[in-house]
């Protein structure tokens, strides 16, 4: 077994660090709003709770909702990490 050693600054293994992380960053992919979007009625059914429930949830700002008046709308992927965090 053969052992290295390396001699460094703390600048340089800083350095090397920050230049891995940008190297090996991956973007969280952005929602895909056809498939994502969701009205109060199918998230209810989705998760398999009453509609009324759900509209009570989204009073108190246990789930996100998005748009405004009538066309308000949840995205899958916040309805279902919501919905485990509860």
């Amino acid at each position: 077994m053969e052992k290295v050693m390396i001699l460094s600054t703390p600048a340089e293994i800083a350095e090397g660090l920050k230049k891995f992380m940008e190297e090996t960053k991956q973007e969280t992919p952005k929602p895909d709003f056809k498939t994502e979007k969701m009205t109060i009625a199918q998230a209810s059914q989705f998760i398999d709770v009453h509609y009324s429930t759900l509209s009570k949830w989204i009073r108190e700002e246990k789930i996100p909702i998005h748009g405004k008046g009538r066309k308000r709308f949840v995205l899958k992927s916040e309805l279902i990490e919501a919905y485990k965090n509860m």
